[in-house]
């Protein structure tokens, strides 16, 4: 196999290039000069990794003489693995090749051979062969986190995860040794970590009683092992005590010297950092450990450590530094020869492609389809779903998942026709999920009933689980909440009643109540949904689950602010940062934060709100989530416009965050969102005097509306555009530019921003006339990012106070008796009962409802004189859309006129009533408006609907 080239890091690295050069054309001597050079180099800067590559070096110059055959092999085979220094000491204490086959099996056995040869020959050669392999245990060539020998295996494949030896490895019996015990406690927590159901909880207790043993052994590299086994157990839990265990042992790997060590402890505090969501700390730490891995020459550290980085880039949404962390991975996985290696490797270069876009999509398939070939060619079923989805990733560049469903159906039918129930329906599952993202509910519904139905014929309770909680997903996407009631129920208490619960099955379980609290205020049932709400908060309190806690405490205020509770609302919002903080989730504290800041903004409270408006930002910031970060930065520019109205904002900090959201946005390709921002945008130039500026954002953000079909954002761009002619003194453009926005309100239906418009020219008049200072207008308060408000300026003239105007009524929903009698010749007669009747006139609605009447028992006197005089009003034929749904409770009479949301009204609707029928117009006389009638059942009382 060909050796990749890549550049060596280090002295100890680039040495070990140059011997290695030499050895293989046979310059023995010049080999074990350079080798006597750099031992003595290391041993007097105190670096015992230049020290063991030197002596190395050494040993192998004598190995070469004493067995000139084996030895010539042996370099030979070396070279063309592209072996590390490190690599090639493990080789030489392998002591064979134990089982491992191709060119590294045959390198461990002609080690061993020419190793045996000078150990007999004695002399210079056997005392220089003990020295390297001496210094090379003391920096840990010959460590591996198992405790285990050093094996030709473990220097260059992955170690087997076959759950049937993994629960054998996982067993510990009756040892007397007290270190052999605690280095099967090691290994044990390890085999627990790597099932296909981690049993995180057994692996830390085995963890932690290794560590106790070693403690008391005073055996620092176990306690070292332990202490990193700790933190990866930990990890499941709590992610600050992975970080501490983390560095802790990376404080006694360094205290021994033991450099590879060092480098794994390295990566487990990144790890950890992932954990705690702090992308940027994890980088820098994934830097130090791959410098290191690099050094010491450990290259499977080295792909470890990358697809950490590969992970760390795509939570910050870095395609470009993504995808070149995993190419690096990819060319060391070929190096070693490792095909499974090779194949996650490809599988992450496959994700990478998806974060950098259309143009490497391509690339990105391909790559997900060689990682398919692969682990089918190594007969590895239960990980074909890992390239399914990285092949997902990849189309997500082009945003075309039509290869990924194509290739997850083949992937399916092969399972099936195998009778393959679990695989089918794990891979049915991932097909849904893929539906769900390109947002196309109804066939991710069909698929997941499918998977579903597998799933449970294959008694798979955590894959059932799963699919259970991506069918409420869909079916809330559906607008179906009592579906998606039933299935989040079931799926809450399968992920409860798990033997092992772990982090993903406890975030799983916290996703599902949510949906249940969700589901439950769509149907109106807002008593329900706090009931479960606070079930599930005491309960989290209880098991000391700090992350479900907090998340339950933002579903509370939710539904508080749902009823206008603002207070109650704030009060379950303040308790949750901390306690997201305290497992270091940095979503679930931003989302905290950020509501906080709304509820201040909102009660003129723009002090209180710029402290969580900046830690919201500062949340999102560290998390790396650039749609997060722009939202942040939207609300930061917010709080500095309603702090300009007491003289307090900062124009600078408002511009900088403004700018920030609209770069964010258009990186996201979110063009609803960066519309919005321009007007932040132009609103922080009003606010900083940047006229010119301001009228060119409010400009494009105009365009962009009018891309978007949006009057009332296009309407929001107009009145900014006015505001920046107004800074330049421009006010017959001014004003004209203002009736514009004013006449696309009003075709909007926004009367708020309409109001808006004539304050603004209230306004505008007094400049003009001077009694208000131009230099003093500042722009305008924006209560929210989806709407735009004139504000007041400094000694601008008070709102004037406007009658409220009534909300256009798009439908009107009574409990009905509809009577209709049938003039056919048997003169049949249908009586139907509708409880819960919604009629929606053609149109929509895009009339305002006409006011009530001004007597309870009829029309007024002067509207019924005119029918009286005039005739009767000719009516015009009107098109009814029916539909039945369940009435809420409380919704009866004598339950009083109540505002329900349209969402929070219909539990579900009646699938059974299809037909609709067209109800001609009006004739005279008819009704109880127009006086007597002889029409069938004129006396049976008061017609309630029609």
């Amino acid at each position: 196999m060909a050796s990749t080239a890549r550049q060596p890091v280090g002295e100890a690295a680039t040495s070990w290039a140059s011997a290695l050069g030499l050895l293989s054309s046979k310059k023995t001597d010049e080999a074990q000069k350079l080798g006597a050079d750099v031992q003595a180099r290391g041993n007097e800067s105190g670096v015992k990794m230049v020290e063991a590559c030197g002596a190395l070096i050494v040993a192998l110059a004598h190995l070469a003489k004493a067995a000139p055959q084996a030895g010539a092999e042996l370099f030979s085979s070396l070279e063309n693995l592209g072996a590390t220094w490190s690599e090639a000491a493990g080789i030489l204490m392998a002591g064979g090749s134990g089982g491992a086959s191709g060119l590294w099996g045959k390198a461990g056995d002609l080690a061993s051979t020419a190793a045996d040869q000078t150990s007999k020959a004695g002399g210079d050669g056997a005392q220089a062969l003990a020295k390297a392999v001496a210094l090379a245990q003391e920096v840990g060539v010959a460590w591996t986190d198992k405790l285990t020998p050093v094996t030709v295996s473990e220097l260059s494949s992955s170690p087997s995860r076959d759950e049937a030896t993994l629960k054998a490895a996982a067993v510990v019996g009756e040892i007397s040794d007290q270190k052999q015990k605690a280095a099967a406690l090691v290994r044990a927590a390890l085999a627990m970590l790597q099932m296909e159901t981690p049993q995180t909880e057994e692996a830390l207790k085995a963890a932690k009683e290794a560590l106790a043993i070693f403690r008391e052994l005073s055996s620092p590299e176990g306690e070292g092992t332990a202490l990193r086994v700790v933190s990866m157990a930990s990890l499941g839990q709590s992610a600050f005590e992975a970080l501490q265990a983390a560095n802790q042992a990376l404080k006694t790997f360094k205290e021994i010297g033991h450099s590879k060590g060092q480098a794994a402890a390295i990566h487990s505090i990144a790890e950890a950092h992932v954990g705690k969501q702090s992308t940027d700390d994890a980088l820098f730490k994934c830097g130090e450990a791959l410098k290191l891995s690099r050094q010491i020459g450990d290259r499977m550290r080295e792909v470890a450590v990358l697809e950490t980085m590969v992970t760390a880039n795509l939570l910050l949404m870095n395609g470009k530094k993504a995808y070149a962390a995993a190419s690096d991975a990819l060319a060391v996985a070929k190096s070693l020869g490792d095909q499974l290696l090779e194949a996650r490797a490809l599988c992450l270069l496959a994700k990478a492609t998806g974060a950098l876009g259309e143009t490497a999509a391509d690339d990105g398939i391909q790559a997900a389809k060689d990682a398919l070939t692969i682990y089918q060619g190594l007969g590895l079923q239960s990980l074909e779903g890992d390239a399914l989805v990285a092949m997902a990733a990849a189309c997500c560049g082009r945003q075309d998942p039509t290869e990924a469903l194509a290739c997850g159906q083949r992937m399916a039918d092969s399972f099936r026709q195998r009778g393959e129930k679990k695989e089918e329906g794990l891979t049915m599952c991932r097909i849904a999920s893929i539906h769900l993202s390109n947002k196309e509910p109804d066939q991710a519904l069909r698929a997941a009933q499918t998977a579903l139905a597998s799933l449970q014929a294959a008694g798979d309770r955590r894959g059932e689980a799963d699919t259970l909680k991506l069918l409420a997903q869909i079916r809330l996407e559906k607008e179906e909440p009592g579906e998606a009631l039933r299935v989040a129920e079931q799926a809450c208490t399968l992920y409860r009643n798990q033997a092992f619960p772990t982090r993903k099955s406890r975030d799983s379980e916290i996703a599902c109540i949510k949906a249940v609290v969700d589901s439950n205020a769509m149907m109106g049932g807002i008593d329900e949904a706090a009931r479960v709400a606070g079930e599930a908060q005491r309960r989290f309190h209880g098991i000391k689950e700090k992350r479900g806690e907090g998340a339950a405490k933002l579903m509370i205020a939710k539904l508080h602010l749902m009823r206008q509770e603002t207070e109650d609302a704030m009060n379950a919002l303040v308790q949750a940062p901390p306690l997201f903080l305290a497992v270091g989730d940095r979503q679930g504290e931003a989302e905290a934060w950020q509501q906080i800041a709304k509820i201040h903004l909102n009660k003129g409270e723009a002090g209180l709100a710029q402290r969580a408006a900046e830690e919201c930002a500062l949340a999102y910031r560290k998390l790396g989530d650039k749609k997060g970060r722009a939202g942040a930065a939207q609300l930061v520019a917010d709080v500095h416009f309603a702090l300009a109205s007491v003289g307090a904002g900062s124009p600078q900090e408002a511009l900088r965050a403004a700018q920030e959201a609209v770069s964010l946005y258009q990186d996201l390709g979110d063009k609803q969102r960066a519309a919005v921002s321009l007007h932040i945008l132009a609103n922080a130039q009003l606010m900083s005097q940047s006229f010119p500026d301001a009228l060119k954002a409010a400009q494009d953000g105009e365009a962009a509306f009018k891309a978007l079909r949006d009057p009332c954002g296009e309407a929001g761009s107009l009145l900014l555009a006015a505001g920046a002619h107004l800074g330049e003194g421009e006010f017959e453009e001014c004003k004209r530019v203002a009736k514009e926005a004013q006449d696309l309100f009003r075709q909007g239906g926004d009367n708020v921003g309409e109001d808006s418009v004539e304050d603004f020219l209230d306004n505008v008049a007094s400049y003009e006339k001077g009694q208000l200072n131009r230099d003093d207008f500042r722009g305008f308060s924006m209560r929210s990012v989806e709407s735009v408000q004139a504000g007041t300026t400094k000694g601008a003239q008070p709102r004037r106070e406007r009658a409220s105007r009534k909300p256009r009524q798009m439908s009107n929903i009574a409990d009905i008796e509809l009577i209709k009698a049938d003039t056919s010749k048997d003169t049949k007669i249908t009586l139907a009962f509708f409880e819960g009747f919604e009629s929606r006139s053609a149109g929509g609605g895009s009339r305002p409802a006409p006011k009530a009447p001004e007597a309870a028992g009829g029309f007024s006197k002067g509207f019924q004189d005119g029918i009286d005089k005039f005739g009767a009003p000719q009516k015009e034929q009107v098109l009814y859309s029916v539909r039945w749904v369940q009435a809420s409770a409380g919704r009866g009479a004598a339950a009083g006129p109540k505002k329900v949301g349209k969402r929070e009204f219909a539990k579900e609707e009646d699938k059974r009533v299809v037909s609709s029928m067209q109800l001609g117009a009006p004739k005279e006389n008819w009704g109880s408006g127009y006086g007597k009638t002889n029409r069938l059942f004129a006396a049976a009382g008061e017609q309630r609907g029609v």
